[in-house]
């Protein structure tokens, strides 16, 4: 075997490449959710629940995520009322760090429009196939209040956009 010193030139790109690997694989090896999403479908137990032409966005980084939403059709509202007006400029949205490990994707909310969820973490399976992530969880999870009709089994579909 020959002594990497004797060729040096090789040893650093080889090296560096050894150490980023190691450092992208927290995430990546569980499930590569790092990107730009669009959520383009949501089940509960199965059943279809309509998007109404309502957008998401889920924006994943090495150690992030950032989720935001907003109503459909706010342009066209005639802010006639008060909750008129709060639908018309309001943003649904969290954000906070995450870890992916095999089958697992956890959430760990650091903001969110819901105080009672700050500070925890959002367990769900994940699977990606071609450009589409399949994210799922059981509702609710470990929070006290939460109407009847939302308990289920929820899974939400995303489309990779960049």
């Amino acid at each position: 075997m020959v002594p990497l010193h004797r060729f040096p030139a090789i040893a650093l790109p080889v090296c560096c490449l050894v150490v980023a690997s190691a450092r992208s694989s927290l995430h990546e090896t569980g499930c590569p959710v790092q990107g730009v999403w669009d959520l383009v479908s949501v089940t509960n137990n199965g059943k279809d629940q309509p998007l109404n032409g309502a957008r998401h966005m889920k924006i994943v980084t090495q150690r992030h995520w950032m989720w935001i939403a907003q109503d459909a059709r706010q342009d066209t509202l005639p802010l006639k009322t008060p909750a008129d007006t709060l639908r018309k400029y309001f943003l649904n949205g969290g954000a906070g760090t995450y870890t992916a490990t095999g089958k697992s994707y956890v959430e760990h909310i650091e903001y969110f429009n819901g105080p009672e969820w700050l500070g925890k973490p959002w367990n769900a399976t994940c699977r990606v196939e071609g450009n589409l992530w399949y994210h799922s969880w059981p509702f609710p999870q470990d929070s006290a209040g939460v109407p009847r009709d939302s308990i289920g089994h929820y899974v939400e579909v995303w489309r990779k956009v960049e």
